[in-house]
């Protein structure tokens, strides 16, 4: 598929998403080996007839890309600075963790573990209703009951990479939003990235994408699971129903300020998990560290090598550290379970996705990485997001012949 072809497939896939609700505008950026980037924009950054267009200077709430943006990197970094081991167990930097409840068993959780999402911790706790600031998350962490037993299955958790973030400033003790700046964003020329930006002159002038109208998702998920509790009588489900009663929730339309509760209301807009906002330029120079030899952010490549490899067995979803990893030669359940880069990569590729409707793919056998920023949760969450998301990947990266090829 020459270039203009891809355009107007770009174009197409962000046309049939902004027609179908899903989001309002968004913005794909397409990097391919020793050619030049193709990047589209589309649509505007809200529903409001004032809001502006779509362009390179949109800045967009990122949500979960923060792992393998921040989190993921700085700890590799970490890692060849000798500050610790992928081996380490996550007590020997948070000995709080190993003083709450099942504290033997959380002995057993090492780096590794969070990083491929298989601590056995469970996937998201509606924290920021009961408490804030890293001492009471740690508390709290701790006292969360085991789901499974460290390295036996796959459960994606914000809780871990909550952890990774919190291990980070204790290994360098340093706050990690100066960690991103100082090691990532600085160096890879990354001027419109950051956490709270409404606190920075250079990322609060530009069109921030706006997220949800209030926290009705979130809301409906901390009920959720209160009802859970209140199922098996729990002990801790009455506590939990009067904090619940007697929160704040947000109502407006948020913008400028992170979507995701946890990262917002208890840890002040910067966690490992979720917080950071970017724009799509800034984007593809952070992934010249994945795909660059000479990128200006230097990780070992063996590491980086080892990043980007299942590392998880024949268990499902399948994962790298810290990225996705493709179903492609993985088990019948892995591929059934499905992949949110398509069907259609191969079995080197990697990639991760945000709640907001964000995402990185990158192909090494076609040389080519797909990133996609939208808004998918404004007005409000628009479950329709994986199905689009899927095929939009495969529509574009079946268009692009792996490399050596004719």
């Amino acid at each position: 598929m020459d270039e203009l072809a891809i355009v107007e497939q770009i174009e197409k896939s962000l046309d049939q998403g902004i027609g179908q609700g899903i989001f309002p505008g968004g913005a794909v950026l397409l990097q391919r080996d020793r050619m030049s980037e193709i990047a589209v924009y589309r649509g505007k950054t809200g529903i409001g007839e004032q809001e502006p267009l779509v362009t390179e200077q949109t800045l967009y709430d990122l949500a979960s890309l923060t792992k393998v943006v921040v989190t993921l990197p700085l700890i590799l970094l970490s890692v060849q600075k000798g500050k610790l081991s992928l081996t380490d167990s996550v007590v020997t930097h948070l000995p709080q963790l190993g003083e709450g409840h099942e504290g033997s068993e959380k002995e057993k959780i090492k780096i590794i573990h969070l990083l491929t999402h298989t601590s056995g911790l469970p996937a998201w706790r509606p924290f920021f209703v009961k408490g804030s600031g890293k001492r009471e998350y740690l508390h709290m962490i701790a006292e969360e009951q085991m789901i499974y037993k460290p390295g036996e299955q796959v459960v994606y958790s914000d809780l871990g990479f909550m952890l990774l973030g919190f291990i980070l400033e204790e290994v360098w003790q340093t706050e990690l939003s100066e960690l991103a700046k100082q090691w990532i964003f600085e160096p890879s020329g990354m001027k419109y990235t950051g956490y709270l930006p409404l606190e920075q002159p250079a990322l609060r002038e530009l069109a921030i994408a706006p997220t949800e109208e209030g926290n009705p998702f979130e809301r409906n998920m901390a009920e959720q699971y209160i009802w859970q509790l209140e199922a098996v009588e729990d002990p801790r489900a009455a506590e939990w129903r009067r904090t619940l009663e007697h929160f704040a929730w947000r109502q407006e339309v948020i913008r400028g300020h992170v979507h995701d509760c946890n990262a917002y209301h208890g840890l002040e807009g910067v966690s490992g998990h979720a917080g950071l906002f970017s724009t799509l330029t800034d984007v593809a120079r952070y992934m010249r560290i994945w795909t660059d030899k000479d990128a200006p952010v230097r990780i070992d490549p063996l590491l980086l090598s080892f990043a980007v490899r299942a590392q998880t067995g024949a268990v499902a979803p399948r994962r790298a550290v810290g990225w996705e990893a493709s179903t492609t030669g993985g088990t019948l359940e892995q591929v059934a379970h499905g992949c949110t880069g398509g069907d259609l990569l191969s079995e080197q590729a990697f990639g991760h996705t945000g709640f907001t409707g964000t995402s990185i793919w990158s192909d090494p056998v076609r040389g080519a990485t797909l990133i996609t920023l939208t808004n998918r949760v404004h007005p409000i969450v628009h479950t329709s997001m994986n199905t689009w998301r899927r095929t939009h990947h495969n529509q574009i990266f079946s268009g692009i012949k792996p490399v050596g090829t004719s």
